[in-house]
């Protein structure tokens, strides 16, 4: 490839990545939402404002690698944690603390329209014309169990003392107060994220608060987003797009996957192109096998593993593998381009007509129209050909 094309990818990957962000209006809509669910939770003759409940995002909207849905009708979720203060599991059963933020969410005549139970959390649907929802995960401080747990098993990690325990109405126990509860560490997700992109990060948040003359600390988190959040969205978008049909939902790449994967393989590339080119190669690297079992560990509890349903369904596995496969010959396809108007033909099929046009369009005001308007007549090449990979 030329330099120039080099370029012109690297600009339309970048238009794509931000086409795929949520609407600052959007977001400080869903922040205001869950902030008045807490305000709510802790107001002054709640029951359970002894217990300082917080709440705080976890997942995708929390790691800034949240993506608009496919349709423009369609919801997006945020996933949030309840964290009560100064409870133990040698006191209380799931089930009690799981009721403990119903019924208090239940006491809003607004929010107990719209709430529902779920197997973990309580759903708050909000209205249509919001576009999302929210699910309300109740948990208590765990980190003292959790760091015996893993100490127990071999193992020391980091972040320990960020570990919540969950709520899950499936388990046997329930109902009964009993010390073996899930564990999780959201919080400590996100920390060890923040490290794997934090050079990126941090160069990037000083140069955003130049640009704007305020001092690093004043630039909010969810601003600054660097070639790693970026690539993880533009790979969340090409596996919606290559599992689209409804029967494909259970076996298409889960996002968690995805992301813990792309973050091992992501070395600190400045550039958005160079991170997707390397991460979509290096991921593969991070997929163990213990004793015939696949395992992709979560980085802040080895004793879980995020692929725990390949072995139940082997066809997970083998639909990651091949989707992965396919991004590589997208990549390889479009980086062989000979022109703009080529490359974005070749986008097209991954990520939407409408949205490659307005993209390439923006980007290259000029030159894109004009290209697309002479090649108009001429032959699309199928990107799923085999082309020679293309390395930098």
């Amino acid at each position: 490839m030329v330099p120039e094309r080099h370029d012109e990818l690297r600009q339309l990957l970048q238009g794509l990545a931000e086409s795929l962000d949520i609407t600052d209006a959007q977001y400080e809509a869903a922040v205001k939402h869950y902030e008045a669910v807490g305000d709510w939770l802790n107001k002054d003759n709640s029951p359970i404002s002894v217990n300082d409940p917080k709440i705080y995002p976890q997942g995708s909207f929390q790691l800034g690698t949240m993506i608009k849905p496919i349709n423009d009708a369609d919801q997006y979720d945020i996933d949030l944690v309840c964290e009560l203060k100064d409870l133990q599991k040698k006191y209380i059963s799931q089930k009690q603390l799981k009721q403990m933020v119903g019924d208090q969410l239940m006491e809003n005549e607004c929010y107990r329209k719209m709430c529902k139970e779920r197997k973990r959390c309580w759903k708050l649907q909000y209205a249509d014309s919001t576009h999302f929802h929210m699910d309300i995960l109740p948990a208590l401080q765990d980190g003292d169990s959790f760091r015996l747990f893993l100490e127990n098993k071999g193992f020391s990690v980091d972040w320990t003392d960020l570990a919540i325990a969950i709520t899950d109405n499936t388990l046997p126990n329930y109902e009964h107060i009993d010390d073996n509860w899930l564990h999780s560490n959201p919080k400590g997700y996100s920390e060890w994220f923040k490290e794997r992109m934090k050079i990126q990060f941090d160069a990037r948040r000083k140069m955003l608060a130049e640009s704007i003359r305020a001092d690093v600390e004043d630039v909010p988190e969810y601003k600054v987003k660097t070639p790693l959040q970026r690539a993880i969205q533009i790979l969340k978008r090409h596996r919606d797009l290559m599992f689209p049909e409804k029967n494909q939902k259970d076996d298409k790449p889960i996002s968690i996957i995805i992301t813990t994967l792309a973050a091992q393989a992501y070395n600190n590339e400045a550039n958005l192109l160079d991170a997707l080119d390397n991460i979509v190669d290096g991921m593969t690297k991070y997929i163990q096998t213990r004793n015939g079992v696949t395992w992709v560990p979560n980085p802040v509890n080895p004793t879980e593993n995020f692929a725990d349903e390949w072995q139940k369904h082997p066809q997970r596995e083998i639909k990651f593998r091949q989707w992965l496969q396919q991004i590589r010959a997208d990549l390889d396809a479009t980086l062989s381009a000979e022109s703009l108007h080529d490359m974005t033909e070749r986008l097209k099929p991954r990520f939407g007509d409408r949205i490659v046009n307005e993209v390439a369009s923006k980007a290259f005001p000029t030159t894109y129209v004009s290209a697309n308007a002479l090649a108009s007549a001429a032959p699309i090449i199928s990107i799923t050909n085999p082309i020679k990979p293309w390395r930098t």
